[in-house]
């Protein structure tokens, strides 16, 4: 006798629901034991890799301009114009001719057997490594150079640098154009091909100062243009605008969590109407250093690492103006932690003040060369490694500048230019790898 069929179904049913139970149990107990065991296994290798609690690789950053009219600071007002004191005699032009330029001073430089090493792990966490280089063109020998030689012939010797870093700057001291109306009243009028930046930014080149004496060489439109071509080649700018605001305003950039500000400002131009005004393009200028200290101060609450690169003192002169001293003096107490300078197209000396570094001119770089005058074709990259605190520790890499392409010194040759820029400085001293220590303890 068969049982009655609601009875047959209840047991099926429950058969059912007893081997789906058994399923749902079995896999949540695998998933759980699957978990446990991948814990364990992350535990055990972060214990025990190299550098753990530190990102072994740099994470992506959001790259972005600024150069917009909108104010990156809070509170900040850089409206206002202020066109700048009419330039000296020696700031007219303010660029050398490759045949003639004057040999500068070398000075007995103190033992620095004593220094501490340097570049030691910091005990702060994270911190980016950074590049300057000095003043950059590509016209006359240079450009026929490029011609010949390719457009990445420049960063031969550099590449690795500067693609090994979290950032690298230059100073680019020429309008990148096709176009453009000739500055008059000028010895020397620059103008480079827009064909120069592609192979720029594949060297590792991540932004350029324009705040300098050539980069309205070619008028406003030449200006506007080098803009426009430095922003589609994805190379960053800073220290000239599409107006004033523009001009003075940071760019931000932020590696391995460390947000970075940088400015460019010039004390020499040729002509006080260079000067970016509130409805006219120009570059960010330091004759009066009232808008440029603002600038920073704003920035100083908006950043982790605030960096100046500025253009001034008087050109072939190892010996600084006192226009340098006091700028660079008041851009750190505004706040900016690194001073980077450039103009006088020899080498000039660093200084160490309230624990932030100067580097007073970084010398030519990608240039011309003149070899009746050996200042011009000695130069250096200048390295820094800084913490999220602004804490940096500067290096000098030493190079001399042939046609278009810096060239390492190594050995004797490296060590006397090292010696020389320790020479120059004050309470500095610069070791055998190029670390710079101060004498002074702080």
């Amino acid at each position: 006798m068969y049982p009655p069929r609601s009875e047959k179904y209840r047991t099926k049913k429950q058969e059912k629901q007893r081997r789906q139970s058994r399923f749902w149990l079995t896999l949540n107990v695998s998933l759980i034991i699957a978990i446990i065991a991948l814990g364990a296994y992350y535990f055990v290798e972060e214990r025990t890799s190299p550098g753990s609690g530190r990102s072994e690789e740099p994470a992506s950053v959001e790259y972005s301009l600024n150069h917009t009219s909108e104010d990156p600071a809070e509170g900040r007002d850089i409206s206002k114009a202020d066109e700048g004191s009419p330039p000296s005699a020696h700031e007219q032009d303010g660029h050398p001719a490759a045949d003639e330029i004057d040999e500068g001073m070398e000075i007995e430089s103190p033992d620095d057997e004593e220094a501490p090493p340097l570049f030691e792990d910091q005990e702060d966490g994270e911190t980016v490594q950074l590049h300057f280089a000095g003043d950059t063109i590509f016209s006359g020998s240079v450009a026929s150079m490029l011609e010949k030689e390719g457009y990445q012939y420049p960063y031969e010797h550099v590449r690795d640098l500067f693609i090994s870093d979290d950032l690298s700057v230059l100073n680019l001291e020429t309008p990148v154009t096709d176009r453009g109306t000739p500055a008059e009243d000028k010895s020397f009028v620059f103008k480079a091909s827009p064909k120069v930046l592609p192979s720029m930014l594949l060297a590792g080149v991540d932004a350029v100062n324009l705040a300098n004496n050539h980069t309205l060489d070619q008028g406003i439109e030449g200006l506007l243009d080098t803009i426009k071509h430095l922003k589609d080649s994805k190379i960053h700018y800073f220290g000239a605008g599409k107006n004033k605001q523009d001009a003075y305003a940071p760019v931000y950039l932020e590696r391995k969590g460390i947000k970075m500000a940088l400015f460019g400002f010039s004390r020499v131009i040729p002509h006080a109407d260079w000067a970016a005004g509130k409805n006219k393009p120009g570059l960010a200028v330091a004759y009066d250093p009232k808008e440029a200290v603002k600038a920073i101060q704003g920035a100083r609450e908006n950043a982790d690492l605030v960096i100046v690169v500025t253009h001034w003192g008087k050109e072939r002169a190892t010996v600084l103006e006192k226009h340098q001293t006091s700028l660079a003096h008041s851009f750190v107490d505004a706040g900016a932690d690194l001073i980077i300078g450039g103009h006088p197209h020899v080498l000039q000396g660093l200084e160490r003040y309230k624990g932030k570094w100067i580097a007073y001119s970084t010398g030519n770089f990608i240039f011309t060369k003149n070899p009746t005058a050996p200042d011009t074709l000695e130069t250096a990259v200048f390295e820094a490694k800084c913490t999220k605190q602004g804490d940096c520790q500067m290096k000098l890499h030493p190079f001399r500048t042939d046609i278009g392409q810096p060239v390492p010194l190594k050995d004797e040759e490296g060590a006397q230019l090292l010696k020389k820029v320790e020479s120059l400085s004050n309470n500095i001293s610069i070791d055998s790898l190029g670390n710079v220590h101060s004498l002074i303890k702080e």
